[in-house]
């Protein structure tokens, strides 16, 4: 088959042609982008959590009295929660595993062009690394006195921390990390890192960008009205749920106060991995509604182009022209359209995913991902354009140019 007849009849219906790679171009675009985020999203699925979270008990509590000594409610609280058969550490923290919050930034320099590394900070005061069971990689733990306490406008920063073995990784390579520093603020004091620990997972924000262990602890126990710390408590083997009720009863006996949350950590993963599911599965079902939007367009586009050519197929069979070489036709013209829309479209995303990977710190695109996704939507089309194509050339040759 000559290509020249088929560029031709591109060219004579240009606009139909551009609507069609604009279509293949936007498709793919937010397949391949859609596709590369939840595969990120989900390769972390089964990945050791590092934690007992079977054997761990969070805490959320909240103060509505504002004369509370919270210094002193805090103290209460930990003494209290030791007293109760079954508990075996407790320690005040802000961040939760599996449920921290938004990123945070450490730098291995202090001026303003130092470059940041996400991760995520725990503070917890020295029973914290005990409480997570966390095991020392290199280092030391931190001590009572090193632990930062105070009002959190008035609370200095911690001069010794400690980072996770994923951490000191990305930081430092296969070099020891301990005596060095890190800038827990762009331009802020620097803390010397003492200490190496196991890997334990962070929180659904980082975790979809493949940082899932990236986690610095800090010795600080701060507080104020606006952001009581919560309380991690690990149990004995399957006492979790048995000691909801005591440790709330000793929670309250401190007045002026509620309790909007206690679980498991093992009920918390199960929750970041529940709303990651659900996130994968949204943005698959909506990539695929639009791919067969898109193909159902192509095919109507497909569809009014060929009853434009109803005389030139006529024309076609009475020559002698074969019912495959119509279909032929417009397949091959059709996949010359697909081209020039996939080339655009793979060029977005790769544009797209930069600035994406720019904003979050980390690339998510994965290459064969969009090479399956490119593939798919030009199968996708062929298909759209083989039925009408299909149907078009078992039309009588006479019919259609009696017709005409």
């Amino acid at each position: 088959m000559e290509i020249r007849p088929i560029l031709l009849s591109m060219k004579r219906n240009k606009f139909l042609s551009m609507v069609i790679a604009l279509q293949v171009m936007f498709t793919v675009t937010v397949l391949s982008l859609a596709v590369s985020i939840t595969t990120q999203t989900l390769s972390q699925w089964n990945m050791p959590s590092g934690l007992d979270h079977d054997n761990i008990v969070s805490v959320r509590t909240q103060f509505f009295d504002p004369t509370v000594n919270l210094e002193q409610a805090i103290i209460n609280d930990v003494n209290r929660i030791k007293q109760i058969p079954g508990v075996i550490e407790v320690t005040p923290n802000k961040e939760i595993p599996f449920d921290a919050g938004r990123p945070s930034r450490v730098y291995l320099e202090s001026g303003e062009e130092a470059q940041g590394h996400n991760t995520n900070f725990f503070d917890m005061d020295e029973n914290g690394p005990k409480v997570l069971g966390l095991k020392l990689i290199a280092g030391r733990f931190y001590r009572a006195d090193e632990v930062v306490r105070g009002h959190s406008d008035e609370a200095g920063s911690p001069s010794v921390i400690m980072i996770s073995e994923d951490m000191s990784k990305e930081l430092f390579g296969d070099e020891s990390p301990l005596g060095k520093t890190l800038f827990l603020t762009k331009g802020g004091q620097p803390a010397q890192i003492i200490g190496v620990y196991s890997n334990f997972m962070n929180g659904e924000r980082l975790n979809g960008r493949g940082k899932s262990y990236h986690t610095v602890l800090r010795p600080t126990v701060t507080w104020a009205h606006s952001a009581n710390p919560n309380y991690l408590i690990s149990v004995e083997q399957g006492q979790g749920p048995r000691l909801f009720d005591p440790i709330q009863e000793a929670l309250y006996q401190i007045p002026g106060r509620y309790i909007f949350g206690i679980e498991r950590l093992k009920r918390t993963q199960k929750r970041m991995y529940d709303g990651r599911g659900s996130q994968g599965a949204i943005l698959l079902v909506v990539s695929l509604v639009l791919v067969f939007i898109a193909s159902f367009g192509i095919a109507g586009l497909v569809s009014f182009l060929i009853t434009q050519r109803q005389k030139q197929i006529g024309i076609r069979r009475a020559l002698g022209g074969t019912k495959w070489s119509v279909v032929r036709y417009f397949l091959v013209e059709n996949s010359i359209i697909t081209l020039f829309g996939l080339l655009a479209g793979g060029i977005l995303t790769l544009t797209l995913a930069y600035m994406m990977a720019q904003n979050i710190g980390d690339s998510f695109l994965q290459f064969d991902v969009v090479f399956g996704c490119l593939l798919f939507v030009w199968l996708v089309n062929i298909i759209a354009v083989w039925l009408p194509a299909r149907r078009a050339a078992k039309v009588s040759p006479a019919i259609v140019t009696r017709g005409a």
